[in-house]
């Protein structure tokens, strides 16, 4: 598991990640329920999401043109924002 500071927005990033998982594309409610009844297999996508968000804000970083900084908490609200336009259409 990551040691980096997990503020609210990168914890929130990262249930974005791991709701993929749990309900994926063209699942429903069973899935949901299946995902949350088997502690192992939450606990595993939990980890990868946590390090999926970590992925994501480091490639905002990395970019040549990042002008975010790098700031953690700031650009996972920033990715959060672009991921709820995207999805609002």
């Amino acid at each position: 598991m990551s040691k980096r500071k997990q503020g609210p927005n990168v914890k929130k990033l990262a249930i974005r990640f791991m709701s993929r998982e749990a309900i994926p594309k063209g699942g429903g409610l069973e899935d949901g329920i299946a995902f949350l009844s088997d502690k192992k297999r939450l606990l595993q996508v939990a980890e990868k999401s946590i390090e999926e968000a970590f992925d994501a804000i480091d490639a905002v970083k990395n970019a040549p043109d990042n002008t975010y900084g790098d700031d953690d908490e700031r650009i996972a609200g920033i990715l959060l924002r672009y991921i709820d336009e995207a999805t609002n259409d």
